[in-house]
């Protein structure tokens, strides 16, 4: 009777589950989600215009916006500079059977809100603190006031805690100086254990790689991409593959991407419906914008992935007189559609053949020849996708006398 009991109280619980969760999506599909706003198309407009910012002074809306897994809460910051948190503001919009409360004020001097996979926990920069992480927890009567919840030498920047329990950051690590912008990579701190790993190639570039947004399931991330000394960049989109490995990140298109703009502060609600995002060619122009994103998020797991350049080839050295034999690894490309689709050749940097006595043969990735004089040779390797897409990648072949 007791098994029986037990079983019977667990089969309420499971079909309790639904209804749940249907609850949470009903009000994410309400009229009064988002603030009541009309909802975007693949168009990117302003989100909540006028309703987000102070009145009587000049302020912008900056950085990541957050929900609450309910989509009944809503944080985001404000600034009047880009570059100080002297002005900084932690606000926020609460829902209830009244409607929507706000703005109010949460905390001064705090930034990029984000909520663990749960929403019992508000994690925040800002503080007046490079390399911190606050957290604050979901009390009875609010939120609990931000404490230190990780501490490092190197920097923590746009902190996102996924469901696996693994945490994404912006950051220099171990390999680079906290001033040196482009030391800083996408990089992941794993639950189980205190150190950082860059994501590599091909999500990081040699230039600043800290603004993203990754999904709770780590399915895919967007991020911030091709970033110029001036902060203008353009939003781009990666998938993990089954090996835990990224995709060649893709432009997110012209309607988003559309123009010289620094683009950041990365969000997608939890049913992949809006991506938001704060987009601005100064303070003057800084909002927070949201866009349909569901169907980019489709289309563009299915359309090419370009090839990338995942381990460059050193010099090489040779011994005039003596036979040279080179086999180029096939993991110095990478093509996300399958690499056996990739047609490869060679030339001199320059573009002219190479020279009579060398030979590369392309179905095994081969370089054979004898040479005859010492000298340097300037070699380029392309690889070329069915689409047309090309990647290439530079050595230097020195013979020696």
């Amino acid at each position: 009777m007791v098994n029986l009991i037990q079983y019977l109280s667990f089969a309420l619980f499971l079909l309790a589950l639904p209804v749940q969760g249907s609850t949470q999506s009903v009000f994410w599909d309400s009229p009064e989600a988002y603030l009541g706003q009309a909802r975007p198309s693949d168009t990117p407009r302003i989100f909540a215009p006028g309703l987000l910012t102070e009145p009587g002074h000049f302020n912008f809306t900056t950085g990541r916006i957050a929900f609450t897994p309910d989509g009944k809460e809503v944080y985001y910051a404000i600034n009047t500079q880009w570059y100080s948190g002297k002005d900084l503001k932690l606000k926020y919009f609460i829902y209830d059977q009244m409607g929507w409360k706000g703005p109010r004020l949460l905390n001064a001097h705090y930034s990029t809100p984000t909520f663990s996979p749960d929403g019992s926990k508000l994690f925040l920069a800002g503080g007046g603190k490079a390399g911190v992480i606050w957290q604050s927890k979901r009390t009875d009567t609010g939120w609990s006031a931000p404490v230190e919840y990780l501490q490092r030498s190197y920097a923590l920047y746009n902190f996102i805690e996924t469901a696996s329990g693994n945490r994404y950051v912006g950051s220099n690590g171990t390999w680079g100086k906290m001033q040196d912008m482009n030391a800083w990579d996408f990089s992941i701190l794993s639950n189980t254990d205190t150190t950082i790993r860059s994501l590599g190639v091909p999500l990081n570039t040699p230039g600043f790689d800290g603004d993203f947004f990754i999904a709770t399931d780590e399915s895919f991330m967007v991020v911030s991409a091709k970033e110029t000394k001036d902060n203008q960049c353009e939003l781009y989109i990666s998938y993990r593959k089954k090996d835990h490995s990224w995709t060649n990140p893709k432009s997110l298109g012209t309607l988003i991407n559309d123009g010289p703009a620094h683009r950041w502060g990365e969000y997608v609600t939890p049913d992949n419906k809006y991506l938001f995002y704060t987009r601005g060619t100064s303070e003057k122009d800084c909002a927070i914008y949201w866009v349909r994103f569901d169907d980019l998020l489709d289309r563009f797991r299915h359309t090419n992935f370009e090839p990338y350049v995942k381990t460059p080839i050193a010099d090489q050295a040779a011994q005039s007189g003596h036979p040279l034999h080179l086999t180029i690894s096939p993991d110095v490309f990478v093509d996300d559609d399958g690499n056996h689709t990739l047609k490869i050749s060679a030339a001199l940097e320059d573009g002219s053949p190479l020279p009579d006595w060398l030979r590369f043969r392309a179905s095994n990735r081969t370089f054979s020849g004898t040479p005859a004089n010492p000298g340097s040779y300037h070699i380029r390797i392309t690889a070329t996708d069915t689409a047309g897409a090309t990647v290439s990648t530079d050595f230097t072949l020195k013979v020696n006398g």
